[in-house]
């Protein structure tokens, strides 16, 4: 279906995503779970579906729980809608805006094949 991203873009992702969630956390000193509240305290979080929030606080303890084929779907189905990732928008408004170079431009990256696809 949204093949116009790798399995291996997927997956990076998913590692960046919980790099970047875990570099929060000792930032703040929070535990996962104080850090994972936060997250969903941001206005932006909910924009994510809820059915989502599962999936999305799996990959950030490092623990997919979804085959990376649907995740792959979910993400660029995303990244269609709102022309950006919300989870990465939530983390950039957790961290004064200072998100991790290999984040960000893995999801620019990601963001600019899925829609220069639909052209």
């Amino acid at each position: 279906m949204n093949n116009q991203l790798s399995l291996d873009d997927v997956r990076k992702a998913q590692e960046h995503l919980a790099k970047q969630f875990n570099e929060l956390g000792r930032s703040l000193v929070l535990s996962n779970q104080e850090t994972w509240e936060l997250f969903l305290e941001q206005e932006e979080s909910k924009l994510i579906p809820e059915t989502f929030l599962p999936v999305v606080k799996n990959i950030f303890h490092g623990k997919p729980t979804i085959p990376i084929e649907m995740y792959r779907d979910i993400v660029a189905n995303a990244l269609k809608k709102f022309k950006y990732c919300p989870v990465v928008r939530v983390l950039h408004k957790m961290t004064d805006e200072e998100l991790m170079p290999e984040l960000v431009n893995h999801s620019l990256k990601m963001t600019a094949k899925v829609l220069s696809s639909e052209f």
